[in-house]
Parts: structure tokens; sequence; C-alpha cells
């Protein structure tokens, strides 16, 4: 038994566990031999060489090395701008702005973004944006053009400026550059204020009609074809169509009849203008206007504006003809003179005695919801209710380019939050708001803070003596309501109005019911 237990050991020592140090200078020779070069270096000559066998197979198929320079500049370019490219919407969507006020938002609102949000990813896409865009936010977001057709319009008229000031990189072609090119745009467009649903449709369209454009197309030839469609899309799908609304709504209004509208529409101001001007009729229009925007007050400034027409003269006089100067005619009248009996009323003080003799009803539309449903500025529902339950008919004109595949059940789901503070400035005046832009507001508070100490110092300079309270402090006992923690403000700029509600849609189709909305979209689809 002694002697096997040796044996046993003897097999391990076979292994010759010592021969692992001499394959580590088996390693290391080779090392040795190679100049003595780091990894590092070693790294670089397989690259070089690499890159010598490249360019001696480029050579050998015909392509020179100042070709083989200007490919590699290329393709770094390349890299550059899909980076930039893929990168703003990143930022854009990473972009995260600590909003002190979205605690005053009630949580059944919190996921519509404020205003303050919107423009906290403006400066990152700022350093690629045309001037045009930049000018056309700012009157949007200071309330200087409002309402959906008039945003369309100056959108396509800028979006003109934008495709001529444009030229196209090397090595890409415009139909695949000009599109990304135009988002950009469009994202720092929306944070003026979100985009109108025909100002969607507007853009889906441009989008397509760049994609149809061929490669083999000259840039030159395919920006004046662009300019060109986008002039007959605003003269086919607003201008025509308002033309055609305005004829196939003037029949219901009949001479010496009621009208009763909200707000302001363009097209309803051309329908008012036509029956009084082209057509001579004579009726009565009341005017309900709201807080804080007060578009009624536009409406009739543009009334009031509108001049009847010169009498026609059958036989002038002999003497008229002599006489070397043209004779000074008389002002013409305004159409609410003499034709047009103008009633201006707010919403909160509509009533039954308003409504007794009304008619009828034209609103305006923001959009024509899939499901029938009138999507409008906030207020438009209370008064189709009213109508509704007074018999009253309610006609609205609506454009098809305002038309939409969207179904929506009630005005919480999708809105538009508004600043709160416009419903209290401007309480006693009643004049719009003007809102400021972002840059000049947050320099107004910065001076506003340096003025506070020397008032301050004034304050204990008066040996306790009370300074007298401005006037304007009492109008406002809500101006510090923010503090106060169980108030929230919202405002709320668009409201549905349900379909049975809604006599008729009014379009440059014809009068439809608002089960016809999928109709009219699917044959503009078909087409």
């Amino acid at each position: 038994m002694s002697e096997e237990k040796p044996e046993k050991v003897e097999k391990p020592e076979k292994v010759e566990k010592p021969e692992k140090p001499e394959k580590q200078v088996k390693i290391e020779e080779p090392a040795a031999e190679a100049g003595k070069l780091s990894n590092k270096e070693l790294k670089e000559l397989k690259k070089k060489e690499k890159a010598a066998k490249r360019a001696a197979q480029k050579e050998a198929a015909g392509i020179s090395p100042e070709q083989q320079e200007q490919l590699a500049q290329q393709k770094i370019d390349k890299k550059k701008s899909s980076v930039t490219n893929t990168n703003l919407k990143k930022q854009l969507s990473q972009a995260v702005y600590k909003d002190e006020d979205a605690k005053k938002i009630p949580a059944l609102f919190s996921h519509l973004e404020t205003r303050e949000q919107r423009n906290a990813s403006s400066p990152t896409v700022s350093h690629i944006v045309h001037p045009a865009i930049l000018t056309l936010s700012l009157n949007v977001a200071s309330h200087q053009i409002v309402g959906s057709t008039a945003r369309l319009r100056e959108m396509l008229k800028v979006f003109k400026a934008v495709i001529r000031d444009y030229t196209t990189p090397e090595n890409t072609t415009l139909t695949r550059h000009l599109t990304g090119h135009l988002s950009h745009q469009i994202e720092y467009l929306k944070s003026a204020r979100p985009l109108s649903l025909s100002m969607g449709n507007g853009i889906r369209w441009l989008k397509q009609e760049i994609s149809l454009i061929s490669i083999d197309t000259t840039e030159q030839e395919a920006k004046e074809m662009l300019l060109q469609r986008i002039d007959d899309f605003i003269r086919e799908r607003i201008e025509l169509s308002d033309h055609l609304i305005i004829e196939n709504s003037s029949h219901h209004i009949t001479e010496g009849c009621t009208v009763l509208t909200f707000g302001h529409s363009e097209v309803l101001l051309k329908l008012f203008q036509h029956c009084v001007v082209e057509e001579g009729k004579s009726f009565n229009l009341v005017i309900v206007d709201s807080h804080p925007l007060f578009e009624g007050k536009k409406l009739l400034e543009g009334l009031v504006d509108t001049k009847l027409k010169e009498p026609e003269v059958e036989n002038p006089s002999d003497s008229d003809e002599a006489v070397p100067y043209p004779r000074r005619s008389a002002p013409r009248p305004s159409i609410t003179q003499d034709k047009l009996k103008v009633t201006y009323s707010l919403i909160n003080s509509l009533s039954s005695t308003v409504l007794e003799d009304v008619d009828l009803a034209f609103l305006g539309a923001h959009a024509m919801l899939s499901n029938g449903y009138l999507y409008s500025r906030v207020g438009t529902a209370m008064i189709a209710m009213m109508c509704h339950r007074r018999n009253i008919s309610v006609l609205t004109c609506c454009e098809s380019i305002k038309f939409s595949d969207r179904v929506q059940l009630d005005s919480v789901t999708t809105n538009e939050l508004a600043d709160p503070e416009d419903l209290l400035a401007n309480i006693d005046t009643k004049h719009p708001p003007q809102r400021k832009s972002m840059a000049l507001e947050q320099f107004i508070k910065s001076q506003e803070n340096l003025k506070k100490e020397p008032v301050a110092a004034r304050k204990q300079g008066n040996n306790g003596k009370k300074e007298p309270v401005a006037d304007g402090s009492k109008a406002h006992p809500l101006k510090d309501w923010k503090t106060i923690p169980e108030l929230n403000i919202l405002n709320i700029m668009y409201d549905l109005t349900p379909p049975h509600y809604i006599n008729k849609v009014v379009t440059e189709l014809g009068a439809l019911p608002p089960s016809s909305v999928p109709v009219i979209l699917r044959e503009y689809k078909n087409a």
C-alpha cells in the first residue's frame, strides 16, 4: 500500500508545471523582435496597411487619390448632418422645462402643454429657422393673426419664402432634403401656438407635392413648380371655397330677418358684406362676443368699414360732360347706417330676450371632425345649445380644408391652453391681449427686480407713512392668484359642439348634414 501512493503522486509531476514560463518567453520574443512597438503603434500600422490596400484597389478600379479624398470628406459631412438632424428631435423630446405654474393646472388638463413648455424647446432650433418663420411665430403668439384660415394662408405664404431661399446641399436631392428642412421650421412654429387642423392638412399636402417631384427635375424648376402649386392651393381651397360658401348660404338670409353669430370668421364677414352690398338686403345682426380675445369686435369693425356701392348714373347731362375736372362725390355711407342693424352683446348677457327675435344662427368653424362634431372657439357649444332649445336653425360655414379624420368626444382630450393671465388682464378696458415675446417678458422681469431695492429704501425714508395705492391695484383683486393654493385659472381655447345641435354644414360642395363629413374626406382622398 505504501508503494502505490508515491506512484499516484508522480503522475502530476509528468505534467511539468514549470513549462508555463517557457510559453511566456515565446510570447515575449516577437515583441522584442518587433522593434519595441507599443500596442497603439501596432494598431496604427495595421490601419495604415488596410488603408493602403484599399487605395491600391481603388486605383486599380480607376479612382484617383484626389477623388478618394473628396469621397472621404463627403462621408464625414453626411455623418455630421445626419447627427445634427437626428439629435435635433432628441433635444426637443428630452428638453424638460420645470414650469412652476404647471402646479396650478388641475390633473384633468395636466396633459395639455402650456405656453412656457412650448417656448422652452424653441432655442434649440432657432439657428436654422428662416426669418419669415420667426416673424410669423411672433405674430401668432401675440394674437395678431387669429383664425384657422388666416393662419393657414400666412403659413403657406411664409413657406413660399422658405422654398425660394432654399438651396439643396451637395449629394442630396430636393425631394428628400426639403421635407426635413421644412420640418425644422414647423417645429419652431409650434412653439408659438399648436398647429390648427387646417394647417396640418396643408402641411401634409405640401409634403406630398414635394415627394411627387421627379429626381431629374432641376432645383430651379422644382422650386417654381412648388411656388405655383402653393398659389393654386390658396386660390382653390381657400379663396374660391369662400366664394362658393357665400353663394350656397346667402339665400338663407332674407329681407328683414335677424341673424346671430359668435366671434369672428372671415367667411361670415364676407357673407354679410355680400348680402348687403351685392344683393342689397336689409337685416339685423346680433354679434355675441367673449373674453379675452373679443374677436366679435374685429367682425364689427370690418362691417363698419364696409361702404355701400355708389349709385350708377344712367344718362349724364351735357353740362356734366363739359366740366374739365371730376366732381367730388359724396362719401359713401357705411352698411351699418342704412342696411344693417348690428347689436353687440357679450356671451354672459345672452338671454331669452336677445334670442327672442333671432331667426337663424351662423357659426364659424375651427375644424369639423369625422364624427360630425364641431371644433370651434370656446362658447360655440353653449350658443348652439341655446339656439337648439329655442328651435333656431344653426348653420356652420366651413371649408373642406378644415375637415379632419380625427374622432373626439370631449374637449378635454385635445385642446389648447392659453395663458391664464389673459383672462385677468385688461378686464376693464376690454381689449384683446397683446402678448409679448418670451425674451421681452424676461427682460421686463429682470428690470422689475432691479427696481425693487430703491423702492424699499424709499419706503423706509417716509417715516412710516404709507404711500398712496395705485388705482390699478383695486381693479385686479386676483393679481396674486398664483399664491392662493386652492385657486386654479384655466384659459381653454376650444370646445366641441354635438352634431344634433347643427342643422347644416355649408361647404363649397353645398349644404350638407354633419354626418356627411367622412364622405367628403373620402372623395378628396380618392381624387
